[in-house]
């Protein structure tokens, strides 16, 4: 049941990445290119450093592969700008790094997943000032393929869990966010997402 779970994640969320892509190539959404360059290099050194403790990787591998496109594609469409922000992430990375050198693969795992949280920020940000349904569904959707991951990991540890556990809080963050509507009930706009 576990490996069934986390295909099921891994699959999903490598299938979200068609409606977020297609909306990004028409104009209709939105994303962070400084986010996205930095979700991928900290999605490769959590693939990394999961694959070294034969943890649960496959929703990794998916981040990697469609985020990848995703950067790809922002880059190609979006004007992007370089903050302080996107600075401190990087410097987060090279952190990652000198951590995973120092310490080993577990908390090269841990600090490359709270790195990501991080740097989803600026998503976070994008999202609560120009709340968009697509975006909001999209992440809803991260959300569980995250949650079917966590569910799907083999025992209570880092390498099993952790990742997808705080990824759970971020996409879900992130749909609120995108989601978020004066004048309607969020549970009215969530059941809405089709």
């Amino acid at each position: 049941m576990n490996t069934i779970l986390i295909w099921a994640g891994a699959l999903l969320a490598l299938t979200l990445y068609y409606p977020l892509i297609s909306g990004i190539s028409r104009g209709e959404i939105k994303q962070s290119f400084a986010t996205w360059i930095l979700w991928v290099t900290l999605d490769v050194i959590a693939l990394v450093s999961i694959l070294y403790q034969k943890g649960n990787y496959l929703i990794l591998v998916s981040y990697c592969i469609g985020g990848s496109v995703v950067t790809l594609l922002l880059l190609i469409k979006q004007p992007f700008k370089w903050t302080w922000f996107e600075t401190f992430v990087t410097f987060l990375v090279i952190i990652c790094l000198i951590v995973w050198k120092l310490s080993g693969s577990k908390m090269a795992t841990i600090a490359s997943t709270l790195a990501v949280v991080i740097s989803g920020f600026p998503q976070f940000l994008k999202s609560w000032q120009k709340p968009d349904k697509k975006t909001g569904c999209i992440y809803l959707g991260y959300t569980l393929a995250n949650f079917l991951s966590f569910l799907g990991g083999q025992a209570w540890t880092i390498e099993e869990r952790f990742y997808p556990g705080a990824c759970v809080i971020l996409c879900f963050s992130i749909a609120l966010a995108a989601l978020r509507r004066e004048d309607r009930k969020l549970v009215h706009v969530i059941l809405k997402c089709k």
